[in-house]
């Protein structure tokens, strides 16, 4: 969910009037330029993803969505965010655990098919995928 959410943040900061949320009046701005060869989300992955994003504000606190957006559109540190706003690393930390799962949630339940699915797939370990049995 996390590449997912990078490249849409990638996406939502190059996009001025694209996002469903005010990014700017949440003082959310990118803190540098997303690098060269990373590609952010295609047009239809990045509104569905934003659709979730505002619907995550109506059940959320104001705080969550902008550490969510400080993380992914402002590309600041999770070190960074928690000065900004004068809280433990470890509460970011969960809001955006929170969050990744809250965003994960709303596609599956929407059943919102991402372009990108294929690209960010988790690949699974083919090796030593049994267990070892202890014999006795």
């Amino acid at each position: 969910m996390q590449q997912v959410l990078e490249r849409w943040g990638r996406w939502a900061a190059s996009e001025e009037y694209c996002s469903l949320l005010d990014w700017p009046a949440m003082s959310v701005t990118c803190v540098r330029k997303p690098k060269a060869g990373k590609s952010g989300c295609s047009d239809e992955d990045g509104l569905a993803i934003d659709t979730c994003v505002a619907h995550m504000s109506t059940v959320r606190h104001a705080e969550d969505i902008l550490i969510l957006g400080q993380r992914f559109i402002g590309h600041y540190s999770l070190r960074q965010i928690a000065e900004v706003m004068k809280t433990d690393i470890n509460v970011v930390r969960r809001s955006l655990q929170t969050s990744e799962a809250f965003l994960s949630g709303c596609l599956v339940m929407l059943g919102i098919r991402l372009d990108m699915d294929l690209e960010v797939a988790e690949q699974e370990p083919l090796a030593c995928t049994q267990k070892p049995v202890l014999f006795l």
